[in-house]
């Protein structure tokens, strides 16, 4: 029932027109994110996600991610983070969800997570690019995350 709840309160707020929004501003955009994680938790390995970004203002945007990490332990990540931007650069955080197979268990464990980062977008018409720096909190574990989004505004 909860999960039925915060789905509709997403779900609202994707859909609500966004009042404020400077002209000329897209209000969605999605995009492709390629990044490395730190060595520890995640092995040192890649990932790779895709995010989509709704507007909720000339400043504030939300935006649901889900991401695959490959390597000697695959995990899959989904988060939602809330962000300000300031120019070209953005600041975010949000809670999320860790999950995969650990070591030779046959059993999908998971793992609440805290995301926190900061990204510089370069636009050129439609056309996002935007390297991210990010850290999740993960039960007793930092792991930071670097990499870059190309994305296409609409």
């Amino acid at each position: 029932m909860r999960n039925a709840a915060i789905l509709a309160l997403i779900s609202l707020v994707l859909t609500a027109p966004v009042k404020g929004a400077e002209p000329g501003h897209h209000l969605n955009s999605v995009s492709a994110f390629l990044g490395v994680t730190s060595e520890g938790r995640r092995q040192g390995a890649s990932t790779l996600g895709v995010e989509y970004e709704r507007r909720l203002s000339a400043e504030w945007f939300i935006t649901p991610a889900i991401e695959h990490v490959f390597g000697d332990l695959d995990f899959s990540i989904a988060a939602l983070t809330l962000g300000y931007r300031l120019n070209r650069w953005a600041v975010y955080a949000g809670p999320g969800v860790e999950w995969g197979k650990q070591g030779n268990d046959v059993e999908t464990k998971s793992e609440f997570l805290f995301r926190t980062g900061v990204l510089y977008e370069f636009e050129v018409d439609d056309l996002i690019v935007a390297p991210h720096a990010m850290v999740d909190f993960v039960a007793d574990d930092i792991v930071a995350v670097v990499g870059v989004t190309v994305g296409i505004n609409f």
